[in-house]
């Protein structure tokens, strides 16, 4: 589906920009499709928003190497806070251009000219509840990076929520309140959830993640409210308590057949991104971290024994060595089989070694991706993207009742089988654990959002945990074994420390993502309305409204 639809999706795109721009009717292409199926804006929009925010750039370069899942082996700038500010801003357009099609589905399927055809595709309120669903996921994201943000609301006639507006003629849309933006996340999601007809299908075709089903939909609208509701919860209660009551009343998550997951294809042309990044650009820059792997270890953090998702997290080291034909590195190639006896062999954890987090990229290369781990299960070409899964949803149960043991088991189990662990090895991992308090809840929850950096980040501004990160001013490495020493020039157990490359983040991660470089330029009221929510400065230091911890 993903490739029938996707070419066609992407000029359907181009088109709406056209109509978004108001060109004239005599700039339009008469032999150019007028109406497109909502089914082809749906798979696109799907795609994309996974090709867009979980790549290199966006993800690899920025959250997904700052929650210190992965460390570059090359241009570690970007590890310690020095983002590239154009990649930023490429993904800031793609997103809201991604968005277009979900605001255009809502649209096909409210105006009385084109709703009796849409129907064809799925029952309207069905298809608008989707649309709602996804848009509600992307601005809650957008939102918590940057905080303030131009945005879209399908069910608000608010005069602040201005995005996706350009053929109303705003073509410069200014930036809501991000308190009001998550309030109106938090209704959008309800008032989506409350809308769905669970007897009709969502949609007939192009939804890939749920295959047209209705009542999945339904319980990720409610699984995403808690979401947000519990990130907002210590700042804005009120708001918070309702919505976690109405979501769970109206049915979360209860397995992981629930799992919101976008599977790419087995195709160079429509696979996974970081198959793209690694098999097709041939590219090796990014390896596991070296505070990932020793906490899935055992060797830092509250847990005791071999994480068994490590082997499935990471490639062996020596594997690495593979690294310099490019294509033939990992890709899922050193997954376990049900008959592998995990600890033993090539799985030896002896075998797993994560890069140092945060050291000068002269450092960095001189370790080199062929000594350490590069990823495993998240380079194969048909990666499941999670949108949400069960295992969050239990982990948030788990605290919303008090670190509840049954929840944060069964998160840690459904986990492990989103990933394809052993039902054996789960079980014995499982009775290793400590039992649930904050620190193992949470850092089991760090552990399962593995691949889901933004979502990981915020979690650890909301929460600070886990204690296992790397702060600015921290030692990053000791060279016990002269891994550095190679021309004899360095004494061996030198200390090496996590230096931020930006002046206003020195003892944390950042709160924030500073907004696009070119919105100054292009949209320059809506940018100073930007930065009148953030009292006036735009930084990366700058604490967002939820953020109380």
């Amino acid at each position: 589906m993903i490739k029938k639809l996707k070419y066609t999706a992407f000029a359907a795109s181009l088109f709406f920009a056209s109509c978004s721009e108001k060109l004239t009717e005599t700039n339009l292409n008469p032999n150019s499709p007028t109406i497109v199926p909502t089914p082809t804006l749906l798979v696109n929009a799907q795609y994309r928003l996974v090709a867009d925010i979980r790549d290199q750039w966006y993800s690899g370069r920025m959250a997904l190497t700052w929650s210190q899942y992965w460390s570059q082996a090359n241009y570690t700038e970007e590890d310690r806070y020095q983002y590239r500010e154009n990649s930023n801003s490429s993904s800031w357009k793609k997103i809201y251009t991604d968005l277009m099609d979900l605001k255009t589905i809502t649209e096909l399927n409210t105006d009385p000219a084109t709703k009796g055809s849409m129907s064809a595709y799925g029952k309207n309120e069905n298809q608008i509840a989707v649309a709602r669903i996804l848009k509600s996921w992307t601005f809650m994201l957008l939102t918590e990076t940057y905080g303030p943000i131009p945005y879209d609301s399908f069910g608000s006639d608010s005069p602040e929520f201005q995005a996706l507006k350009a053929k109303n003629g705003i073509l410069n849309p200014a930036y809501a309140d991000p308190k009001d933006v998550y309030i109106d996340i938090l209704k959008e999601l309800r008032e989506a959830a409350d809308m769905i007809d669970e007897s009709a299908k969502a949609f007939t075709e192009g939804d890939v993640i749920y295959k047209g089903d209705a009542a999945k939909w339904k319980k990720l609208a409610n699984s995403l409210i808690l979401r947000g509701a519990l990130r907002i919860k210590a700042a804005a209660p009120d708001i918070a308590n309702p919505a976690i009551t109405a979501a769970l009343a109206s049915g979360v998550m209860t397995s992981t057949d629930d799992d919101a997951l976008f599977h790419n294809e087995a195709t160079a042309a429509n696979a996974s991104p970081f198959y793209v990044a690694f098999a097709v650009d041939n590219r090796t820059d990014f390896t596991v971290s070296k505070p990932f792997v020793d906490l899935l270890k055992g060797a830092v953090g509250p847990f005791n024994g071999v994480d068994p998702r490590l082997y499935y997290f990471a490639a062996p080291y020596d594997a690495s060595a593979i690294a310099a034909t490019g294509p033939a590195i990992s890709k899922g190639d050193y997954l376990p089989s049900a008959s592998d006896v995990l600890g033993t062999g090539k799985y030896d954890p002896a075998n797993y070694k994560g890069m140092p987090y945060g050291l000068e990229s002269e450092y960095t290369s001189k370790i080199g991706p062929t000594s350490v781990s590069l990823p495993n299960a998240p380079i194969q070409a048909t990666f499941g993207n999670p949108f949400m899964d069960y295992a969050e949803v239990c982990f948030i149960l788990s605290e919303l009742n008090g670190w509840d043991q049954t929840y944060y088991e069964n998160g840690v189990r459904a986990s492990m089988a989103r990933w394809g662990v052993q039902t054996a090895a789960a079980d014995a991992y499982v009775a290793t654990l400590p039992a649930a308090s904050q620190e193992v809840v949470l850092t089991q929850k760090y552990i399962a959002l593995y691949m889901q950096p933004y979502n990981a980040w915020a979690e650890y501004r909301r929460t600070g945990y886990p204690k296992t990160l790397i702060k600015p001013g921290d030692v990053s490495f000791v060279d016990a074994e002269g891994i550095l020493n190679k021309e004899g020039d360095t004494e061996l157990g030198k200390e090496y420390i996590f230096t931020s490359l930006v002046s206003d983040v020195t003892d944390d991660l950042p709160n924030r993502v500073k907004f696009a470089n070119d919105e100054p330029l292009l949209n320059p009221s809506g940018y100073k309305s930007g930065l009148k929510e953030l009292e006036g400065e735009d930084k990366m230091s700058t604490k967002l409204w939820w953020d109380v911890n």
